[in-house]
């Protein structure tokens, strides 16, 4: 029958090739790192994109912090691990605005041993840089859950592009659209300012360390300066001092908080009472406890009809002064005492 045929190797060569891609593409299609699904704007969160004027709980954690937020009856945010103290509503919201905008960029890493690189490892960890976020509605519906791992920044420079993320039952790992940034502290998450009063707003300023011995200052309305009155007389204040006196009040903010309280080690250094334009008026006191300097406030109900409602979203609702024990920064607190000069006299 003649000389068998020998096989060509060019046409071996190309079987081979053809076999090996094959498995190739077999072995990664198979492969639990490899997903065929496109990550480009598939939603991460889809319930939260849906609905997030839903979201009525916020849960944090990371190493050892646990924190959790909720909307009250009057759906203002508050701290439940600071005595329910209003939260700052704009980074909350902020939060879930992010979270809700994020979409899948691509898929990542399933190995454990690399969850550290992206900052995606188990948040239980006493060192873990990671944060677990989640959100929930009033009924209890997860409406997002989330490891928070590492910022993914182009050559390690610039803004920020995404977040690596991965859930916390979940062996795969993403890179996600969008930066968030969790503070890791619980202060930086309460509403800190006290008060939201501009200098110009106030028109007359009473300062005593005990009763009887009264200082008044007033704006003067004939050239924008500042009048005093004290146990030496009436005169002109010293325009620096008047303005750290009247801008005391301005933006007020605190660096610790309590339900209100007065120890009996507390060391009363100053009354105060402060009237606006508008008519209303808030009195206080300022204390010394060792290095802390601590305000509390009292707030007519008719001074909260005035000045109540003017800017509920940014700032505390003056309703709730009365119930609460400020530690004011030292800055702060040094501007009051220019009071005292005020109250001892010899300013003439």
């Amino acid at each position: 029958w003649g000389k068998l045929m020998r096989p060509n190797p060019s046409l071996i060569l190309f079987l081979l090739a053809v076999f090996s891609i094959t498995a190739a593409l077999y072995s990664i299609n198979i492969s639990e790192d490899y997903q065929r699904t496109t990550a480009d704007d598939v939603i991460v969160f889809p319930r939260l994109n849906a609905k997030p004027e839903s979201a009525n709980v916020l849960l944090i954690e990371t190493g050892g912090l646990k924190l959790k937020f909720k909307q009250n009856e009057d759906s203002v945010w508050i701290a439940e691990d600071k005595f329910d103290y209003p939260a700052s509503y704009k980074l909350i919201q902020k939060v879930i605005s992010q979270l809700a905008d994020m979409r899948k960029i691509a898929v990542k890493t399933r190995m454990p041993s690399r969850f550290n690189q992206i900052g995606v490892e188990p948040y239980q960890q006493a060192d873990a840089n990671s944060v677990f976020v989640k959100l929930q509605g009033a009924d209890g519906e997860i409406l997002a859950e989330s490891i928070l791992g590492a910022q993914f920044r182009r050559n390690n420079i610039g803004i920020a592009e995404g977040t690596f993320i991965r859930h916390p039952k979940e062996q795969q790992a993403w890179l996600a659209s969008g930066s968030i940034d969790i503070p890791s502290d619980l202060l930086s998450w309460l509403d800190t300012r006290i008060l939201n009063v501009e200098a110009n707003e106030i028109k007359k300023v009473k300062l005593w360390e005990k009763p009887g011995d009264t200082a008044v200052v007033v704006r003067s309305n004939d050239n924008g300066g500042f009048l005093y009155q004290n146990r030496d007389g009436i005169g002109y204040l010293d325009r620096e001092v008047a303005k750290n006196l009247f801008e005391s009040l301005t933006k007020l903010s605190f660096v610790d908080v309590w339900p209100r309280k007065t120890p009996e080690k507390w060391q009363s250094i100053l009354y105060f009472e402060v009237e606006a334009y508008s008519g209303s008026t808030i009195a206080g006191q300022l204390f010394r406890s060792d290095n802390r300097k601590i305000l509390q406030f009292s707030v007519k109900e008719s001074a909260l009809k005035n000045i109540g409602l003017r800017d509920v979203a940014d700032t505390i609702a003056y309703s709730e002064l009365n119930k609460w024990s400020y530690v004011i920064p030292s800055w702060q607190a040094d501007r009051f005492l220019e009071g005292l000069k005020v109250i001892e006299g010899g300013l003439q």
